[in-house]
């Protein structure tokens, strides 16, 4: 067998291949099986026709991410590995000699697989980290290797003739490489299998309240390279798992990158994670995500509504599709230590909107909830976020949520869930209603959005602050204020923002990004001191613009506040 992308040899066996690292899994111990359609099995082909049926599984080793392993820390638990079936992936008939098709189909739930093929072919089958399908919807996800150009990650089988039996046995496994006490980098082929196997799992999610969703392309990035350091991401320096998504014209690219470096960060059993940085997927290509990015997850961290949103979003749809609160992330040496934490749990101190822990919490208790559940909150998030030109927020996700919901749920079972993480279930997408803001309490925050008035008139005191990120991370709450406007008529608008305070320093770096319904339309972000100007031909209607001064960010040198006066013409 061929552990390929990079394509070293790492077995070779006629008739099936077994990896270390566990044995044959009881039943009870494999997912159940999904909605996923059968592969299709061709009826066996007698002697002395013409064509013969190559059948199989495909299986992988999977090393369960515990929070509590061996030496009483998180860690992968590979005493525990178990083979379980590669669902939905794509298997292939290659010509031994120049590698052409011969014939392709792809598992079902159970990992197996048939198809036919010409007598008298040398020939070898090729299962790849690719799933097409999910269930009655359709999904493209492949993983590829970022550090070998993208190359497509699969398992070979040994070659062998078709014919002299009717049905010819193929059995393919990816071991996980794991020799008792370290990774043997070369025989790592379980590794983008279990991640598809993941990804499999969480697009069933989907598709039990959305039957007929079609996931847009995604590719995901693995590599035993992919290390927890900044860098070069085609040398695997990606710093940590993170989706990205960047449009070129009208062709949107969706990617997600794991970490894989042994006894450094490997990700790719680290189910939760992989999972929620599908969540950011599904956001970014279902629903509306503004988030800005960047560090989160302190203990003290009070973040700008967005990034909480996002973050809160992707731990609490990680446990409610995983169907396990219990978030993981292994790391170090011998993969024997990480993180863990609740998302059922909520914030223990200081909760609010600010607060991923809290948004996660919502996410957990509404999808469990008997009166809500899960598909409401799909529901939500992939038409509620796109309803108004209010931000990403756990404020615009609660009131569509509010709008959508009888009185009776509303009043029994909403308040109470949004009430225990002291957030408001607000009158409308952009907050009104909202009395925490934090404790002390973050200045420039109330009200969540101001309110521009007439066109060629000014809107005074607009502030941000860098109070809740001493560390200066940009994506703290204060360090943006949200405007409100509406344009009567359509036409071409000129905005701007000009200072009229600022502290320590004198000079302001004033940024503005304006957004409507669909998302961002106009960013003004250049360099110039104290005033920032932008035009672009709009259509009447409602919009929101976010606020800051790029000074605030600056590592030295930089602003604690700043104050603005915008004027549209």
């Amino acid at each position: 067998m061929k552990y390929s992308a990079t394509l070293l040899v790492i077995a070779t066996a006629l008739l099936s291949a077994c990896g270390g690292g566990g044995d044959q899994a009881p039943a009870s111990s494999a997912p159940p099986a999904a909605t996923a359609p059968a592969a299709g099995t061709p009826a066996p082909v007698a002697l002395g026709a013409t064509l013969v049926t190559v059948s199989g599984r495909v299986t992988f080793d999977f090393v369960p991410a515990v929070s509590v392993g061996a030496n009483g820390r998180p860690g992968l638990d590979y005493r525990n590995t178990t083979r379980r079936p590669a669902r939905s992936v794509v298997v292939e008939l290659l010509d031994a000699g120049n590698r052409s098709v011969i014939a392709s189909t792809r598992t079902n739930a159970s990992g197996d697989y048939a198809l036919q093929a010409p007598l008298g072919r040398n020939a070898f089958v090729r299962a790849s980290a690719r799933m097409t399908t999910s269930g009655t919807a359709s999904a493209d996800i492949a993983v590829v290797d970022n550090t070998n150009q993208g190359a497509q990650w699969a398992i070979d089988g040994a070659s062998f003739t078709t014919g002299g039996a009717a049905v010819v046995t193929q059995n393919l496994h990816a071991a996980s490489g794991w020799n008792g006490s370290s990774y043997v980098a070369a025989q790592r082929a379980a590794g983008p299998f279990a991640i598809i196997d993941t990804l499999y799992n969480a697009t069933q999610r989907i598709v039990a309240v959305d039957s007929q969703i079609t996931f847009p392309r995604l590719t995901v990035n693995w590599s035993p390279n992919n290390i927890a350091s900044p860098g070069t991401l085609a040398q695997g320096q990606i710093t940590t798992s993170f989706f990205n998504t960047t449009t070129n014209g009208s062709t949107t690219t969706r990617e997600m990158y794991i970490l894989g470096r042994a006894d450094n960060d490997t990700d790719e059993y680290d189910a939760h994670v992989v999972t929620h940085e599908f969540g950011h997927y599904l956001q970014s290509a279902f629903s509306r995500d503004d988030s800005l990015g960047g560090p989160h997850g302190g203990n003290n961290d009070r973040l700008d509504m967005r990034v909480a949103f996002s973050e809160g979003w992707g731990n609490g749809w990680a446990g409610v599709a995983l169907n396990n609160p219990v978030y993981v992330d292994t790391s170090q040496a011998g993969q024997a230590n990480g993180g863990t934490f609740n998302v059922s749990a909520g914030e223990g101190s200081n909760p609010g909107w600010f607060k991923e822990s809290s948004v996660e919490r919502m996410f957990w208790d509404l999808s469990n909830n008997s009166g809500v559940g899960f598909g409401a909150v799909w529901a939500t998030m992939r038409n509620g976020l796109t309803a108004t030109p209010a931000l990403s927020s756990i404020h615009a996700f609660a009131n569509a949520l509010r709008l959508g919901t009888p009185t009776t749920t509303f009043a029994n079972t909403l308040r109470p869930i949004f009430g225990r993480e002291q957030i408001a279930l607000p009158t409308d997408a952009y907050g009104a209603g909202e009395t925490n803001f934090g404790a002390p309490a973050i200045a420039n925050l109330n009200p969540t959005y101001l309110r521009y008035g007439n066109l060629n008139s000014s809107l005074t005191n607009i502030c941000v602050g860098n109070a809740a990120d001493p560390n200066r991370e940009f994506n703290k709450a204060g360090q943006y204020r949200y405007v409100r406007l509406t344009l009567t008529a359509s036409g071409n608008r000129t905005f701007t923002l000009a200072r009229t305070s600022s502290s320590p320093t004198a000079n302001t770096d004033p940024d503005f990004t304006l957004y409507n319904n669909q998302g961002e339309l106009l960013v003004a972000d250049s360099t110039t001191n104290n005033s920032e100007t932008a035009s672009r031909n709009l259509a009447a209607g409602d919009y929101v613009m976010a606020v800051t001064d790029f000074n605030l960010f600056s590592a030295t040198g930089g602003n604690s506040n700043a104050c603005f006066t915008l004027t549209v013409r």
